[in-house]
């Protein structure tokens, strides 16, 4: 039941079909990589304008992303965690067509007690 955030600074929104693409590859990587429930994954994109995005002190130049994922803490090993994290920024340099170096990507391990859907934790859910 991962939550996924995107932000991105671009010239330009994703087309369509691009937003498409992403919001299906960050779904993959959850169900395949870090075997999260396909139904339960929940993606949101936000745009920022070029200059409103900081790189050591300056504007970009070109576009970047940022990526966090809010997982249940103890459910993933550091390796699929690492195999993730190279997936996902493989997606979003192909969808965006490159990004800068200093783009993100942040799985946040949240404790089973704080976080939940449909009204219980993931502890009482699961645990």
């Amino acid at each position: 039941m991962p939550y996924i955030t995107v932000k991105l600074a671009l010239a330009q929104p994703l087309s369509s079909m691009q937003t498409q693409e992403l919001i299906k590859g960050v779904t993959d990587v959850m169900e395949h990589t870090l075997r999260k429930k396909r139904h339960l994954v929940a993606v949101s994109v936000e745009y920022l304008p070029l200059d409103q995005w900081f790189i050591a002190d300056q504007t970009i130049a070109t576009q970047t992303a940022f990526m966090q994922a809010y997982i249940t803490a103890g459910t993933n090993t550091e390796a699929e965690k690492e195999q993730a994290i190279l997936e996902l920024h493989s997606l979003l340099a192909t969808v965006l067509g490159g990004i800068e170096e200093a783009s993100y990507i942040v799985l946040s391990d949240t404790p089973a007690t704080d976080w939940g859907y449909a009204g219980k934790t993931q502890a009482r859910r699961y645990f």
